[in-house]
């Protein structure tokens, strides 16, 4: 019994996530350079930096290096602008850049950094303020990156989607066909040993995989999957089950000693 529970609520977490990638086809699109400094402008008049730091991928790793071991970059893509900080001064940019995008009719909330800034959301998409180094005339490589504690020399204000409306359904949905087939499956695994070496693998990334879908945010709920460390486990994990599954119908095919076949060979003899 426990063998089959462990399996639905693995093959559960895989259909959350495949539900969950389906819903994430069609996102709101990013903005350009241009639509992001004149949406930034608009919210917080002033001069932009000229440069705009962007990943454009629905989701996916900055660097191609982290496409086999995985990495804490997979993202939705963003657009990051940034502001130097006036005379006023970073706090005082942080007002009246929130005072603005409420004034554009923007949701705006505190924001996760305990640095007094905010998030603002509409039309799929948020913006979330953070404290960054200061962009100079030649200076793409520091340009709008965090710094980590103030005072800030400048503002930056990072553009990424949110989740699509059909995301959710889809989890849920996804959620539930796994679990009916993870109920099921465990039946047809005849080799339990490698079965129970695969879901052992699988298991870190099958309770992230599973906390995300049952409070799902604009983080992907796949993305346990995604993690260094947890990616090859699961990766290897989900080969174990595949050839479990494979070695034990190959088991169950074959004649058994004594059988027809032996008979048969008993017989000519």
């Amino acid at each position: 019994m426990l063998r089959r529970i462990l399996t639905a609520l693995t093959i559960a977490a895989l259909g959350a996530a495949a539900g969950a990638w389906l819903g994430w086809r069609d996102p709101a699109a990013l903005p350009t350079d241009e639509q992001a400094r004149a949406l930034v402008t608009a919210a917080t008049p002033g001069p932009v930096a000229p440069f705009v730091e962007r990943f454009d991928a629905i989701f996916g790793y900055r660097y191609p290096g982290d496409q086999l071991l995985g990495s804490d970059d997979y993202s939705a893509g963003f657009a990051v602008v940034t502001i130097n900080n006036p005379a006023a001064g970073y706090a005082a940019l942080l007002t009246r850049s929130r005072e603005g995008f409420d004034r554009l009719g923007w949701e705006t909330a505190d924001g996760p950094f305990g640095d007094g800034g905010f998030v603002a959301r509409r039309d799929g998409l948020k913006v979330t303020t953070y404290g960054a180094h200061a962009c100079g005339p030649d200076d793409v490589e520091s340009c709008g990156s965090p710094r980590s504690e103030g005072p800030y020399p400048a503002l930056a204000l990072e553009i990424e989607r949110t989740r699509p409306p059909l995301a959710v359904p889809l989890t849920v949905t996804g959620w539930l066909l796994g679990l009916a087939a993870g109920w099921l499956l465990a039946l047809v695994a005849p080799d339990r040993r490698l079965w129970w070496r695969g879901l052992s693998l699988l298991a870190p990334a099958t309770a992230m995989v599973t906390a995300s879908a049952v409070a799902p945010g604009d983080d992907p709920v796949w993305e346990g999957y995604m993690f260094p460390v947890l990616r090859p486990l699961a990766a290897a994990g989900a080969f174990l089950l595949v050839v479990a599954l494979f070695a034990g119908r190959g088991r169950s095919d074959a004649p058994a000693a004594g059988g027809p076949a032996g008979a048969s060979r008993s017989s000519a003899g």
